[in-house]
């Protein structure tokens, strides 16, 4: 008998994991290890647990998708990470792409179809809904982001929407010290002098967006 997947369902609502893990337990080589609500409490059963599979959403608590998928991975590269969301917007989904989530379903899908993701992710391959491979073929070209990495050009929208790099911090699980070495990497990298201009030169060369 093949070992069974081992899996933590880390989700802000109850009714949602309680049906989930549930149903999940009803099938045949699968097995819901614990239910979380927070990333803390998430970073910390997968310490514990053994667990071979994380079912998240796109935000948990006050840390988004992102930051959640590379602090999993930082602690156990052979973790495998499914997000179930319900977001339509792609710059969102995209992102958690960028950051090799290893797999995306939407929480509008039948159970059928959900089981089908899990087992396709525990194998080690990539699983992403037909929404989300419809957003990657629609994907428009990167513009030039003058070597700025996944995590620098996300640092930099948030520094346009207004946050503090303790916020920032708080938000992608890192330290504040961390996010000010990312802006003054950003700094050097765009060739700006002045902090209070990075934000302006940022928007003209189009490497963020208004916030909403």
């Amino acid at each position: 008998m093949s070992r069974s997947i081992k899996i933590i369902i880390a989700d802000g609502h109850k009714l949602l994991t309680d049906s989930l893990q549930v149903a999940l337990n009803q099938q045949d080589g699968m097995e819901v290890k614990q239910v979380v609500d927070t990333s803390s409490a998430l970073m910390k059963s997968t310490e514990k647990s053994g667990a071979d599979l994380v079912i998240t959403e796109m935000s948990l608590g006050d840390a988004d998708g992102a930051a959640i998928i590379q602090k999993l991975k930082r602690q156990n590269a052979n973790l495998r990470v499914m997000l179930l969301t319900s977001s339509e917007d792609s710059a969102q989904v995209l992102k958690a792409v960028d950051f090799n989530v290893d797999g995306i379903q939407m929480k509008n899908c039948s159970l059928d179809e959900l089981i089908m993701a899990i087992r396709i992710v525990a194998s080690g391959q990539k699983f992403y809904a037909p929404q989300v491979l419809r957003m990657i073929a629609s994907r428009p070209p990167m513009e030039s982001q003058a070597g700025l990495s996944a995590r620098e050009v996300e640092i930099m929208q948030m520094l346009a929407e207004g946050l503090s790099a303790r916020e920032i911090g708080e938000r992608l699980l890192i330290s504040s010290r961390t996010v000010e070495t990312h802006k003054a990497n950003i700094m050097r990298k765009l060739n700006v002098k002045k902090a209070t201009h990075l934000v302006k030169i940022a928007f003209d060369r189009g490497l963020v967006k208004a916030a909403r």
